[in-house]
């Protein structure tokens, strides 16, 4: 089976609400065409895109809309986030069958279970459709470990088990021991965390990013740069956008908030929304968020 070339710019694609919190799926639409146009994949649902705020159907219609929206061919990642093995494989079923190209599986994690219970939900997803599928290392965001050991395994049984999303602090040293398993160091290795620690991870062979969809240009730069093998460009682009990614970066809720806040700014999305309860944006942020795209876009 030939598996997709998972390297560049993939982001999260958020969730757009009304005022009055409904999905606001026109703003949708309108999100993934810019992201068609500016990236090389999409994925969904992160949680950057609030999906544990999200009924069943709404991820599944959201879905939908997003395959319909994208370009034809663009990868278009859909995330198997359910926390059990009979939902987490029905929803990679139905991914299958929308059109998804691939697909992330979040490990479980909102109780805790033995490790070997994490691997048999993971396989169970991966063995699911056959289609390629990123497993989300997302012990950063979890707390839920996923040993080197496992995930060998894992590769071993599954040949479509084909990249890691990697959303711990610090990133680079997860991916250096990653890589330095045999059977996991042909993996492509994507970045979460808005990329803080991007120039560390492409050092130590990661080639993709997964963050928001607000600085998308701004993102572009720093990954080619990074990528492209010029060292002090890609320092550069990288110190250029470090203050804003350490900014949002230190709550998802704000991290959420600034991308909505700059979608919303740039005509994208009809409004910044989240559903409570949340921690919204306060003034302070908002301004600092205007002193740093000044200094990003100036």
């Amino acid at each position: 089976m030939g598996l997709p070339v998972f390297r560049g710019l993939f982001p999260i694609v958020h969730t757009p609400f009304t005022e009055h919190g409904d999905v606001d799926f026109d703003s949708l639409r309108s999100l993934v065409r810019l992201v068609g146009g500016e990236a090389d994949g999409m994925a969904f649902p992160g949680f950057a895109s609030e999906f544990w705020r999200l009924t069943e159907a709404e991820i599944l219609e959201c879905a939908a809309a997003i395959v319909g929206a994208a370009p034809e061919g663009f990868p278009v990642v859909l995330n198997v986030t359910p926390q059990a093995v009979v939902p987490a494989v029905k929803r990679a079923v139905e991914f299958a069958r929308m059109g998804a190209k691939s697909l992330m599986v979040l490990p479980a994690f909102q109780i805790p279970v033995p490790v070997a219970a994490v691997e048999e939900h993971l396989g169970a997803v991966l063995g699911a459709t056959g289609l390629p599928c990123i497993v989300q290392d997302s012990a950063g965001l979890t707390g839920t470990q996923l040993p080197a050991g496992g995930l060998a395994r894992l590769r071993e049984e599954h040949v479509n088990f084909a990249a890691l999303k990697v959303d711990q602090v610090p990133t680079g040293p997860a991916i250096s021991a990653l890589r330095a398993v045999p059977a996991l160091s042909d993996l492509a290795f994507f970045v979460g965390y808005s990329g803080v620690q991007m120039l560390d991870a492409v050092r130590r062979g990661a080639t993709g990013l997964m963050g928001g969809c607000g600085h998308l240009q701004e993102d572009r730069r720093m990954l080619d740069a990074l990528l492209g093998g010029d060292a002090p460009a890609g320092y550069r682009e990288f110190a250029r956008l470090s203050p804003m990614l350490n900014f949002e970066m230190q709550t998802l809720d704000l991290s959420v908030s600034v991308h909505k806040r700059l979608l919303r700014e740039a005509g994208v999305i009809a409004t910044s929304v989240s559903r409570q309860p949340c921690r919204p944006m306060d003034d302070v942020h908002a301004g600092e968020l205007a002193l740093h795209m000044r200094a990003l876009r100036g």
